[in-house]
């Protein structure tokens, strides 16, 4: 899925971070980042193929915003994930923040992509023990591209490069500083729809085997039914347009027996929410049309005590 730096739908969630910082009011996150961190060669890409894919009034349409700017502004706030994406950010850190105030000590970003929160940590997160864990050339390009930016490298950071197709978690977390012994909060967001039931299966038996009682993990998923063939012509696209650009929506959860799941592995369901929590927790009342679309959910889970 990714062999020469951040994946396309990691340089759009970066985006739409940037994009929800600038223009959505409230806002549920601060993350400015992606406007530094996404190059401009890769924001002029995202807009030719917004023109090239839209039909001849909207091509118009994007035509009168004037700038290129405008252009990605509009397409990412129109796009069905676009509410997805900010929700379940504001969810992990508020999750962890949470996880904090009580005996966390290390976070551990699990496909962190162009995530920014190294780079923006609260004070609440200033002796958290921060482990970032992605793809090598991914890694090698954020690096690269926050050095350019001037930024230096917090020293409570620590980046495990991996590519977890060929390796497990839990033996990238037997290599690096990570203590089994203090409890952690690990973040997998955005991810799993893009691997196959084993290998997210294998990652959640790995966080629970690895780590202290009490660790926490918010992660994110589709509903498995709406992969099924001819549940939603709107999804069917989507899916179809991920696959040619390489990548491919694989798996989901039941959410009726992923506690069940999560027990066998060692984890306890904490929370699951639907569209319908995730609007009512944290779009209530907006007049922007901010929602969490039709078919993600995001899991809390904490490893079991036994």
């Amino acid at each position: 899925m990714n062999d020469g730096g951040p994946s396309r739908t990691a340089l759009t969630a970066a985006l739409m971070r940037a994009v929800h910082t600038r223009l959505d009011r409230p806002r549920l996150i601060d993350d400015p980042w992606g406007d530094q961190l996404v190059s401009a060669p890769e924001k002029a890409a995202l807009c030719q193929r917004a023109m090239d894919g839209a039909d001849a009034g909207t091509r118009e349409w994007l035509r009168s915003l004037g700038s290129q700017q405008a252009v990605i502004d509009a397409v990412l706030r129109a796009h069905p994930t676009y509410g997805g994406v900010i929700l379940r950010s504001r969810y992990a850190e508020d999750a962890l923040e949470r996880a904090v105030a009580g005996s966390a000590r290390q976070y551990v970003l699990i496909g962190a992509g162009l995530d920014s929160f190294i780079v923006r940590q609260p004070p609440f997160a200033r002796d958290l023990h921060i482990f970032e864990i992605d793809h090598p050339a991914t890694q090698t390009m954020k690096r690269q591209r926050l050095e350019e930016c001037g930024v230096r490298i917090p020293p409570n950071v620590d980046f495990v490069a991996a590519d977890l197709t060929r390796e497990s978690l839990a033996s990238v977390l037997a290599r690096c500083n990570f203590s089994r012994t203090l409890p952690a909060f690990f973040s997998w967001l955005g991810v799993t729809i893009y691997l196959s039931r084993d290998a997210n299966l294998a990652t959640l038996r790995g966080i629970a085997a690895s780590s202290a009682a009490g660790t926490e993990i918010v992660f994110t998923y589709i509903d498995q039914q709406v992969l099924e063939a001819g549940r939603s012509k709107a999804l069917e696209k989507m899916r179809a347009t991920r696959a040619a650009l390489g990548e491919p929506w694989l798996s989901g959860f039941n959410p009726a027996t992923l506690a069940s799941e999560l027990e066998v592995l060692g984890l306890r369901l904490i929370e699951d929410l639907g569209s319908l929590e995730l609007q009512q927790r944290y779009c209530a009342g907006r007049t922007d049309g901010l929602s969490p679309g039709t078919s993600g959910h995001v899991a809390h889970a904490r490893v079991a005590t036994g």
